[in-house]
């Protein structure tokens, strides 16, 4: 009984550590996925999108997410000829001692447009 006992104690603390990881992903998925809506996103760079997600991040209450400027990437897919906006990260806590959860996502828009550089 007890060995059950503490396998269930470690799986909830797993499931706890992980809980604000996939709550934050849903809020930054919503955020790029509402990228989409703005006409110009096309035309933009990395600077002005990224300031769009972070007026996304702050209205979905993530005032110190995870993903930053750096995990942003736009690049050119030749294969449905549109941008493409990634936000790609790692989520780590520690659960107790030295073990600790990582998740990663990765949360991908393609719009019309083309990267800056491109010709």
């Amino acid at each position: 009984m007890a060995i059950a006992v503490a396998v269930a104690v470690v799986f909830f603390m797993v499931g706890l550590a992980m809980y604000p990881g996939y709550y934050e992903a849903f809020a930054v998925r919503k955020a790029v996925n509402s990228l989409a809506e703005d006409s110009t996103i096309g035309q933009m760079g990395k600077p002005a999108i990224w300031s769009l997600l972070e007026k996304r991040f702050d209205m979905s209450g993530l005032y110190t997410p995870t993903p930053t400027k750096d995990n942003l990437k736009l690049d050119y897919d030749k294969k449905t000829g549109k941008k493409r906006i990634v936000v790609e990260y790692d989520y780590v806590r520690p659960v107790f001692a030295n073990i600790s959860v990582m998740l990663h996502f990765r949360h991908e828009l393609q719009v019309e447009g083309t990267v800056p550089g491109d010709s």
